[in-house]
């Protein structure tokens, strides 16, 4: 997914965290068994396709109109670029799915960033970002590993990859 052969020699290796990002319940829309999606109306509304893997027990019990929840992992890669020039969001899933699906993975949605950070608050673990459209942004860092190789001035490429569902479990 990232090449920087050249640079892993200079570059501290990209900090990447898979984190429970968060718990959703809903009804069951439908089921794509053969795709193994489920979707669902979730408790405030909204639609959303979950990708549910192999491993997880009850997806094939699963009926429209079942109240479920369900636990997604989403998985974060920071990487020091100083080459890269900074670019909006991108929607790069179609390069993963061509790289990176398998028999046991499989990438529902893929996005990218290039910022130029401005500031870290490390004991709060915020970080300032800007964007290629000038606009300062100021996040909220789930692990202080993402950090560990960023600094003030610094160019990064954020990649953000929606991964499956963690645990799905009828209501």
């Amino acid at each position: 997914m990232l090449s920087l052969l050249i640079l892993v020699v200079l570059m501290p290796q990209p900090t990447g965290v898979t984190h429970l990002i968060s718990e959703v319940s809903g009804v069951v829309d439908r089921t794509d068994r053969a795709g193994r999606m489920v979707n669902i109306t979730t408790d405030d509304g909204a639609q959303m396709a979950i990708y549910v893997g192999p491993e997880l027990a009850g997806f094939d019990q699963l009926s429209r109109g079942d109240h479920i929840n369900v636990r997604l992992y989403d998985s974060y890669i920071v990487e020091v670029t100083p080459r890269a020039r900074m670019a909006p969001l991108a929607d790069t899933t179609a390069e993963a799915r061509k790289k990176l699906d398998t028999a046991d993975t499989s990438v529902v949605q893929q996005l990218q960033l290039v910022v130029t950070v401005d500031e870290i608050n490390r004991r709060d673990n915020t970080v300032v970002y800007r964007t290629v459209d000038n606009r300062r942004v100021m996040r909220a860092v789930q692990d202080p590993k993402l950090l560990e190789h960023v600094n003030v001035g610094d160019v990064v490429t954020i990649t953000y990859m929606r991964e499956r569902a963690a645990s799905i479990a009828k209501r």
